[in-house]
């Protein structure tokens, strides 16, 4: 791009050459269950951060969604976004620890929240197949969202989801390959979700713990924390949080929720196949024979994908 920008354009005997016209915002609303682990974070200020991506509005899933509406509207106040509105989505049993609610009970806005569900059916009645539902969460706003208006989730263009495990389960130690399958945690949450939306009808991409499992490595860390920017510090703060209190003695974040976002915006950093997936009671993902159902993606390209959240939280600039 920069040599396009340095050396003269070619000039038709018609008149100038055209740039090609800049692609128009996609219409996201992120869905999330932003609190327990910390890879939405990571995930909602990498979309935050792009303007190719035009956010609607922010969807609490799973557990405690209200104090997940708080922590998301402080995020967000730190990111200078505060025009993206917050909704929340029904309340759930959730046995995961909440290592993120100190920094959320922080939040200067505390006034209640739309409900998510209506949320998601005005913005789809508003724009009917353009918007993009980036599913995050378990699926417990999406199968209410089927429960109550299942037309509106016919009228999304693409559900963009987190979930699921193909050919790989959760690594060993978080660290070592598992080439078990897994029933990964988003999908085992509410299987019966899966399964419904995959009835629907409803574009489905899949990225599960194939091509999810990228470690936010102690090098970007250290650059990540030392940046002093209001996002980087509310990050910053975010892991700590998450570092004391998760209860699997995890100190290297795993960018799971990234990676969707970062197939958004580019779609080679996690090539997409055809694939029809069948889900049990138990929240397995399996390849089934028959037409897909899905768009899958099996492997991702770590170093393009980390290098997006770095240019969205930490970008180049003058050394101090």
């Amino acid at each position: 791009m920069l040599a396009l920008l340095l050396c003269p354009l070619p000039w038709g005997a018609a008149g100038a050459a055209h740039a090609a016209p800049a692609r128009a915002p996609i219409p996201v609303i992120l869905d999330t269950d932003a609190g327990d682990d910390i890879d939405d974070a990571f995930a909602l200020a990498t979309a935050l951060a792009d303007p190719r991506l035009e956010v609607l509005g922010i969807t609490t899933a799973w557990g405690d969604t209200r104090t997940r509406v708080l922590l998301v509207r402080r995020l967000l106040a730190a990111l200078g976004r505060t025009d993206v509105p917050v909704a929340q989505g029904p309340a759930t049993a959730n046995a995961t620890p909440f290592t993120q609610r100190q920094w959320a009970g922080r939040a200067s806005d505390t006034s209640a929240a739309p409900d998510a569900i209506e949320f998601i059916r005005n913005a789809v009645e508003r724009r009917p197949g353009q918007i993009t539902l980036i599913a995050l969460a378990p699926l417990s706003n999406l199968e209410a969202l089927l429960q109550r208006h299942p037309d509106t989730v016919r009228g999304l263009h693409q559900v963009v989801m987190m979930g699921g495990s193909i050919h790989a389960g959760y690594r060993l130690g978080s660290a070592i390959a598992n080439p078990v399958p897994s029933a990964e945690y988003n999908v085992a949450a509410r299987p019966q979700a899966l399964a419904a939306l995959l009835d629907s009808g409803v574009a489905v991409k899949l990225f599960p713990l194939d091509s999810t499992q990228i470690k936010f490595d102690e090098v970007r860390r250290d650059h990540l924390f030392a940046y002093g920017s209001a996002a980087s510090d509310a990050i910053t703060e975010l892991y700590h949080q998450w570092r004391l209190w998760n209860a699997w003695g995890q100190i290297t974040p795993t960018l799971f929720d990234v990676v969707p976002v970062a197939w958004l915006l580019d779609a080679d950093s996690c090539p997409v196949t055809p694939l029809r997936i069948g889900v049990d009671a138990a929240g397995f993902t399996r390849v089934v024979e028959g037409v897909p159902n899905v768009d899958a993606c099996l492997a991702s390209d770590e170093g393009a994908i980390l290098a997006r959240v770095m240019s969205a939280l930490a970008p180049p600039r003058p050394m101090p």
